[in-house]
């Protein structure tokens, strides 16, 4: 009899599908949860359909594998071993292991999204937990530590292997109840997003952006192991803590820290952090947006990097730069051929000195310079409040004075501003100093300005060189998206800005790009701006030597993002 209970109870086990063996942790009560995660919020799911056993226990019947099927089994077979012989809980308990096992592998390949991150007007929050203060030092010290632990995942790019950290971050979410999910696009490749639920049904999501990846660095340049995540002299060092590893956990942390304090919303909060972004976002964002959209499908707004808090002159006031736009990669192959040979015997004319004629009237050729509206706006909103010199009240007329745009533009951050920027990157040619190669190729990068045409560009470069044997391939290219300057969000951050620091707000242009272009795409309003001041001494480590954050600035940062989520979401 008992041999016999639990072998039906095994067919009637392994009858089921494996998404009907997946738990739905988020679509049972999630008070549940709240019982395990401090200030965790109660929220009334959806029950799905379920499936009744012999013994009168049913499994609930879903379609997309969920983050804690583990947990599930705890409460629903937890009856299945208690007053049963010793048998069989024995017998019972190797069909369950068995069944895990089974529903791990199935899942663990599974490229779904989680039904718990993506938006359902039935997955609301319906109340929250007393609201809770909440401890800084706390929060400070968790941030600081998470931070120091996500630098020392070396995430160069290439490769990326951004997938390690993405779990990493996935399992902080889980840990307070957060739903989470991953995805690897390639080998080694990571996404993550979460979603924190908010009591707004018609109030449009807004999603915090960052990236996992990180250009490479050369441990022999730093004074620190740049991998090492070291904290001293109050500060955290590591390539990241700027780019782009602290602004995501600036993200995570305000996120935490409104759910732990039961700070209710109104619209929800979606973090999503991609990998490959140093490397033009294809295997990152541009892959999420292509195949995962309907995670973010009521998405409105989103924060991401390229703004934040700049001191003014005098050092005592500070200005919120928010980027609304942003240049635009043209990123091109020139490549010349020749005779190949001996260096002892060389031609007239080589792949390596037609290259080089060809750089060398490149580099004579200056694009036109043009002013565009967010950046006229930048400079004369600085001015007015830094006093600055009158030409920047009108730069657009001030740049017809050759006098002034010389002086202008001698400054490489403000000529990149007004013009479209050319600039050799890459040479390469034979591997071997006694040999003359058949082709030599550079590597362009163009950062264009809203409005200017790559084709347009490509055949001003042609022209520019006069030399019709050399050829040009686009390698990268996107069209700019701008966003309006105009917002509930722009709006939001204004109230931070007077509220928290007696501040204004500049719109302004990055004259870099980031992933907001593909959400811009799909008509999300997209902002570059994260809380955080940065010093000039610590900017200078972006992309370059000893890139570190301040912990102050990174604890700053994380209650003035709590603060601008609280204003934006109604509180």
């Amino acid at each position: 009899m008992i041999a016999s209970d639990a072998l039906r109870f095994g067919d009637e086990l392994f009858s089921l599908t494996p998404a009907d063996l997946a738990c739905y942790s988020y679509g049972m009560d999630y008070r549940q949860d709240a019982q395990h995660s401090p200030g965790s919020l109660a929220v009334r799911r959806h029950q799905p359909p379920a499936k009744p056993f012999s013994d009168g226990t049913k499994l609930p019947i879903v379609g997309e594998l969920s983050q804690n099927h583990n947990r599930w089994y705890i409460f629903r077979f937890s009856g299945l071993f208690e007053s049963r012989p010793p048998l069989t809980r024995a017998i019972a308990a190797a069909f369950l292991l068995a069944c895990l096992a089974i529903s791990g592998a199935t899942f663990a390949a599974s490229p779904a999204a989680s039904p718990n991150v993506l938006p359902a007007e039935s997955m609301g929050v319906t109340q929250a937990p007393p609201p809770q203060p909440i401890n800084w030092d706390r929060v400070t010290q968790e941030a600081t530590d998470l931070l120091s632990k996500y630098i020392q995942i070396n995430t160069t790019n290439p490769p990326g292997n951004e997938i390690e950290a993405a779990r990493m971050l996935k399992e902080k979410f889980l840990t307070d109840g957060v739903p989470a999910t991953t995805w690897e696009p390639q080998h080694g490749r990571g996404i993550i997003a979460a979603r924190l639920r908010g009591i707004g049904k018609h109030n449009k999501s807004i999603i915090l952006l960052s990236h996992m990846d990180v250009v490479p660095a050369d441990p022999k340049e730093w004074q620190v192991p740049p991998f090492a995540g070291l904290v001293k002299n109050g500060q955290i060092w590591g390539r990241g803590a700027i780019d782009d590893k602290g602004p995501g956990v600036i993200e995570l942390m305000a996120m935490l820290a409104i759910k732990r304090a039961g700070i209710l919303l109104n619209r929800d909060v979606l973090f999503i952090a991609t990998g490959d972004e140093e490397e033009g976002g294809k295997n990152g964002a541009g892959w999420f947006v292509d195949h995962e959209a309907s995670v973010f499908s009521d998405a409105g707004y989103l924060l991401n990097e390229g703004g934040g808090i700049h001191p003014l002159a005098d050092n005592k006031r500070k200005v919120y730069v928010v980027s609304v736009t942003e240049k635009t990669p043209l990123w091109l192959r020139l490549t010349a051929n020749g005779p190949a040979g001996h260096a002892s015997d060389p031609p007239a004319e080589t792949a390596v000195t037609r290259l080089v004629h060809a750089l060398d009237k490149l580099s004579e050729y200056k694009t036109p310079v043009h002013v565009i509206g967010p950046v006229q706006d930048y400079y004369h909103s600085v001015a007015q409040l830094d006093h600055g010199p009158r030409e920047l009240l009108d730069l657009a007329s001030a740049l017809k004075n050759p006098a002034f745009q010389d002086k202008f533009v001698s400054d490489p951050g403000q000529n990149a501003q007004v013009r479209d920027t050319i600039t050799p990157t890459v040479l390469s040619a034979s591997q071997k100093t006694n040999v003359i190669s058949e082709t030599a190729y550079a590597e362009i990068d163009c950062r264009l300005l809203p409005g200017s045409d790559s084709k347009t560009v490509v055949s001003d470069i042609k022209k520019a060189i006069g030399d019709d044997s050399i050829k040009i391939d686009v390698l990268l290219n996107f069209q700019p998206i701008s966003s309006p300057s105009r917002s509930p969000l722009m709006n939001a951050i204004e109230t931070l800005a007077r509220v928290h620091d007696q501040a204004s707000v500049v719109p302004s242009m990055v004259i870099g790009f980031t992933d907001s272009h593909y959400f811009r795409q799909k008509k999300i309003v997209s902002y570059g701006f994260i809380p955080i001041e940065i010093l000039p001494a610590e900017g200078k480590g972006i992309h370059g030597v000893n890139e570190r954050v301040g912990v102050k600035e990174l604890a700053d940062g994380i209650q003035r993002m709590v603060q601008l989520l609280k204003i934006f979401g109604g509180q």
